[in-house]
């Protein structure tokens, strides 16, 4: 599975363009209330919302190889995020074969950098912000994760990715996962809480449709993979 954009609100959008424009550095379109942020293959759309807004997460994914350039990179321009023992980065458990960093955006979204070693990109070197190859991860709330599980693997064809509980369950695969948690489940290495703002994920799945996981929140497949890539050099044209 693979996520191709992830929409939601931020209180301001020109504080947002100044993280993801000159923080990250990632290249940047704003138009009529929505601020565009590519990230490798996927685009990020941020809306101008209301107060409030923050608690998502997501993932980037970068080569297997550049773990610690990234993390100085990121380092030098963003504090990262630490658990209770003062750790900053984490080996995930042995299924998942990653290892992967947080930080904060402007708005208190909780962000990840992560290498998956499964994924064969060997690029070496000083880290850049054209190093991101995607968002791999998309947290979304919802009061019955199971229900949810069973519902996107019905409509999408993606299965969870190993074992879950009743309040936390990633689904999808090493592309791309949405990881399902109940509302106010703190998001990892934090206490900020999972909430139910708004928030649109498409992704490419088996199949079309949209699940609607709570008010506000859609899960959408109806990008064939054509139209995929066709969109894909028509987004190199905003920058």
């Amino acid at each position: 599975m693979r996520i191709a954009s992830v929409a939601f609100e931020t209180e301001d959008l020109l504080r947002a363009e100044e993280f993801y424009g000159g923080v990250l550095g990632l290249p940047t379109n704003r138009v009529d209330g929505t601020l565009a942020v590519r990230a490798g293959s996927s685009l990020l759309l941020l809306r101008r919302g209301s107060a409030g807004a923050g608690g998502q997460h997501l993932a980037f994914t970068i080569p297997r190889l550049m773990f610690d350039t990234a993390k100085r990179w990121i380092a030098e321009r963003v504090e990262l995020l630490r658990d209770a023992d003062g750790k900053d980065d984490f080996e995930t458990a042995p299924h998942w074969n990653a290892h992967s960093l947080y930080f904060p955006d402007a708005d208190g979204n909780i962000l990840e950098f992560i290498i998956r070693r499964d994924i064969p990109d060997d690029r070496t070197g000083p880290f850049s912000p054209g190093h991101i190859q995607c968002i791999s991860e998309v947290g979304i709330a919802a009061d019955d994760v199971p229900a949810l599980a069973g519902r996107l693997e019905a409509a999408f064809g993606i299965r969870p990715y190993g074992d879950g509980v009743s309040a936390f369950q990633p689904v999808g695969d090493v592309e791309g996962l949405l990881i399902l948690v109940n509302p106010g489940r703190p998001w990892f290495p934090t206490t900020v809480p999972s909430g139910r703002r708004s928030l649109t994920v498409d992704i490419l799945g088996k199949a079309p449709g949209s699940v609607e996981a709570g008010p506000g929140i859609r899960i959408r497949s109806d990008i064939p993979r054509l139209k995929f890539r066709i969109n894909l050099a028509f987004i190199e044209t905003m920058f």
